[in-house]
């Protein structure tokens, strides 16, 4: 009983070398709270993964090391991550009724008017939305933005404006250019995880819409590739709701 009593508990041998990942800096300033958690609850895989993760970026950005002021939202934020919400919303109808009501190649069955009408009305007021909520975007995180991720902003403000306009091959096209370079920016403000899934998903939604149309409107399953657009929209919203770290206007002017 006495040798179980004193034999160190599970996770402290991970403790060494996960520690040692992280520059000497960030291990004087965190070290004794990251052993006492490690201790406490031993790390999954997942969890190591995230820690590898973090410790990567820290040794790529140690100036990260200083404290990080609050973030402090507004209303216009509130109101920008409702907005964007509302659009993942509208989009998620829009691809849902397509994907799931649209008859399938070979069956002579034809998609309900009324469906129709639902679907366009849903995807024509949420790409209207968005575009308000692009260029909102550009115009409160200009900062954090930089001109490439403004420019992103209303590039893919315009994509939509495209869209609406009849003109969706060539809007497609500008639409995940634009958010690509609207997502160099705004991982800055909303976690990158977030940001890879909206571009992915814009990206998704692109070969979607050329997949369907190339298979002359046989093939549904293409429109699959969409279903994801409508959700990552969802998730910026939410995220957008914290808003921009207070004291970035001090130093923008620095």
């Amino acid at each position: 009983m006495a040798a179980i009593a004193h034999e160190p508990p599970r996770s402290a041998a991970p403790v060494p070398w996960l520690i040692r990942l992280y520059p000497a800096a960030w291990r004087e300033r965190y070290g004794e709270e990251f052993v006492a958690l490690l201790q406490s609850r031993p790390p999954t895989t997942r969890d190591r993964l995230d820690i590898v993760r973090g410790a990567i970026d820290a040794r790529i950005h140690p100036q990260l090391l200083q404290e990080l002021p609050p973030r402090v939202a507004s209303g216009v934020d509130r109101l920008l991550a409702l907005a964007a919400v509302i659009v993942g919303a509208l989009l998620t109808i829009w691809a849902g009724i397509i994907v799931v009501a649209s008859p399938r190649w070979g069956t002579g069955d034809q998609l309900d008017d009324g469906l129709i009408a639902a679907s366009y009305l849903a995807g024509f007021f949420g790409s209207l939305i968005a575009m308000a909520v692009l260029v909102g975007i550009a115009r409160r995180y200009a900062h954090e933005l930089g001109q490439a991720g403004i420019a992103g902003a209303l590039l893919a403000a315009a994509a939509f404006l495209l869209i609406l306009g009849q003109a969706s091959a060539l809007g497609a096209l500008v639409l995940p250019l634009g958010t690509l370079l609207l997502g160099s920016g705004l991982v800055r403000v909303v976690p990158w995880p977030i940001v890879m899934l909206l571009v992915g998903a814009t990206v998704a939604m692109t070969a979607a819409m050329f997949g369907f149309v190339g298979s002359n409107g046989q093939e549904v399953v293409w429109l699959s590739l969409g279903l994801a657009f409508g959700p990552s929209w969802v998730l910026l919203g939410i995220f957008l709701r914290r808003g921009p770290r207070a004291g970035r206007v001090a130093l923008a002017r620095a």
